[in-house]
């Protein structure tokens, strides 16, 4: 994991790209994707299922403060994250 603060950062690492044969990943941007077994997928697709409802009430409710409202795997603590689009803010 590199924790990166610097503006410079985020524009260094997109020319980058890889590092010692590993892909560079921002962990703000949407489209994370995290190791799975074939069970943590059906799992996930079941509960996207299950809340699809929440997520267009959520999305309804906040307009166009809001891209778009989805359920995800990468948060345990915390009720939301904010993340910003794969190729842009």
């Amino acid at each position: 994991v590199l924790f990166m603060v610097d503006p410079i950062d985020e524009y260094a690492v997109q020319q980058l790209k890889e590092y010692d044969g590993k892909k560079l990943v921002c962990a703000s941007k949407e489209g994370l994707k995290l190791d799975e077994t074939e069970e943590e997928k059906k799992a996930a697709e079941e509960v996207k299922a299950a809340t699809e409802g929440l997520c267009k009430v959520i999305k309804d409710t906040l307009g166009d403060k809001v891209e778009k409202v989805v359920v995800s795997d990468r948060l345990h603590d915390s009720p939301c994250v904010l993340v910003t689009g794969e190729y842009g803010w």
